[in-house]
């Protein structure tokens, strides 16, 4: 049997948002319309947000058109570095700073960069939490593991 096709527009209902965020991450080269999947819905629900962040200090208009910046395709990067981490589990989030980009797959890890960046100003997304509520014909792309060491 063969997998349903997700359309743009079906992912832009899954993720919540409108068709444009779809557009604007395809324009970026940051998801592909021809093979689209659950971790593309969680790749567009973080730009989404992070497009969206005016960091303190920073003067713009959130309206206002921009170049595409280097921070954002570090945190898609990431974002499909976390979904695709072995150690993903409900716990996994990412975590968004002015001139950073972290992950953490667990409560002590989060604890260890909460202590680290003290009071600068971060941004949590529960990537864990978005990867367990992905709908139905939106699951993540399996990934063929090596043999192991000793098997033929």
């Amino acid at each position: 049997m063969l997998a349903r096709r997700i359309t743009p527009a079906a992912l832009a209902k899954a993720a919540d948002l409108n068709r444009i965020w779809v557009h604007k991450a395809v324009e970026r080269g940051f998801v592909n319309t021809d093979a689209l999947d659950g971790e593309d819905l969680i790749v567009l629900r973080v730009f989404a947000l992070a497009d969206q962040i005016v960091w303190p200090g920073e003067r713009r208009s959130r309206s206002a058109p921009r170049d595409v910046a280097i921070w954002h395709s570090v945190v898609v990067g990431a974002a499909r570095d976390a979904v695709s981490d072995p150690a993903l589990g409900p716990d996994t989030l990412l975590w968004l700073m002015p001139n950073d980009v972290r992950i953490s797959s667990s409560m002590a890890e989060a604890l260890v960069i909460l202590t680290e960046i003290g009071p600068l100003c971060a941004v949590r997304i529960p990537i864990g939490a978005w990867v367990g509520e992905l709908p139905v014909g939106f699951e993540l792309p399996t990934i063929p593991m090596p043999p192991a060491a000793g098997r033929s």
